[in-house]
């Protein structure tokens, strides 16, 4: 996993952590390999990780030869990237040379029964690797990476590439309906669906009028967060009463342009908790991109409706009825919150909603059962 888990500041880390805490209750032991460039790892990073009893081992690989030999950082990092970069320019590939080495350094010291990577960018890794032995390798996609990247490379030779790497693995995990659908279409590897896990919390069930946070919105900074929140500032938020309260928090403050009385903006915050069991209604603005929104299932869990674009209910495994209003209008959007915070009878309705959609598919329990009979 290239990423830092323990970070929790986007969905992808939340979900490599949820496999983490899956494999930590079932006993695994496991090898925890990631890389320094990708996941901007420190080495305070690296020891918290592996005082976080997630793991018992950690590697964080280097990507690139050291620039202090500069002949040697041409020969062993810059030339072979350069050829490596011809072959492999449909499809993002951070599999350099040079991590492949330090991988396979790892498997041969040790043997394992599973290999399990993050994203189909690292297939490399096990690609045509006798050093696997008798390892079953899985991958979760995280994503449909070719919708990710549509803009940057040609559509067809982008999915060629995606469904050639994805049926090197024994076994492909989809984290939404939609993807198993497409993956299990052209893959030669076994596709499973594995939604997002996530443990139900300690849900407090607050009264309405209690709870001092009207909207809470919850993102990284990723594109389409950014074009998607842009779009919620610059036309659904004046069609807002200012008496409404809004909490955001994540990295998508950074885009906050001004100062809003009604806006309370946290960059990070530790534990969500607190601010979902207060909080009346979520809001997903999303705009484009793929995949299940993680957000969206988190604020499910604590029962809060949801209102979003369309592309706010990608993924889920019931597109209504769920506890989501969907509107791609500015008035529509707009016209939910208000009737969500006024209207008690419609505000529970979707709050129950809410509750059987997580509980249905979502809750962690049920969702490790499931991967108790895939290992």
């Amino acid at each position: 996993m290239p990423d830092n888990p323990l970070k929790k500041n986007a969905g992808n880390k939340i979900r490599a952590l949820s496999f983490l805490h899956y494999f930590k209750s079932r006993g695994f032991q496991l090898h925890f390999v990631s890389e320094y460039f990708w996941g901007n790892w420190t080495e305070q990073d690296v020891i918290e990780f592996e005082n976080s009893g997630l793991a018992f081992k950690t590697s964080v690989l280097k990507r690139k030869a050291s620039k202090k030999n500069l002949l040697h950082y041409f020969i062993a990092y810059k030339l072979p990237e350069f050829f490596r970069g011809l072959l492999h320019h449909s499809f993002p590939d951070l599999a350099t040379y040079r991590l492949k080495s330090a991988f396979n350094n790892i498997l041969k010291r040790e043997e394992f029964d599973y290999v399990f990577v993050n994203y189909a960018s690292w297939a490399g890794l096990i690609e045509r690797n006798p050093l696997l032995k008798n390892a079953r390798t899985i991958i979760d996609t995280h994503d449909f990476l070719t919708a990710q990247n549509q803009h940057k490379f040609n559509i067809g030779k982008s999915l060629n590439e995606e469904i050639r790497r994805l049926s090197l693995f024994d076994r492909v995990l989809a984290i939404s309906a939609e993807e198993q659908y497409i993956f299990d279409q052209f893959c030669k590897s076994e596709v499973t669906l594995a939604p997002m896990m996530v443990e139900n919390p300690n849900y407090m069930g607050i009264p309405f009028h209690e709870r001092n946070i009207d909207l809470i919105y919850v993102a990284s900074k990723n594109p389409h967060n950014i074009a998607s929140f842009k779009w919620f500032m610059k036309e659904v938020y004046p069609l807002l009463p200012q008496s409404v309260s809004i909490c955001i928090i994540g990295q998508i403050n950074a885009y906050i342009d001004g100062s809003y009385p009604n806006i309370t903006a946290i960059p990070f915050a530790e534990d969500l908790d607190y601010y979902y069991q207060r909080a009346k209604v979520a809001i997903c603005p999303m705009l484009s991109g793929t995949g299940i929104k993680i957000k969206v299932v988190e604020a499910l869990s604590y029962h809060l409706p949801v209102v979003c674009n369309s592309r706010g209910v990608d993924g889920l495994l019931n597109k209504s009825n769920n506890g989501c209003l969907v509107s791609d209008s500015p008035e529509g959007f707009s016209s939910y919150i208000y009737v969500l915070l006024n209207d008690i009878k419609k505000y529970q309705e979707q709050s129950l909603l809410a509750k059987y959609t997580f509980e249905s598919g979502y809750e962690q329990r049920a969702c490790y059962k499931k991967l108790d009979e895939l290992f």
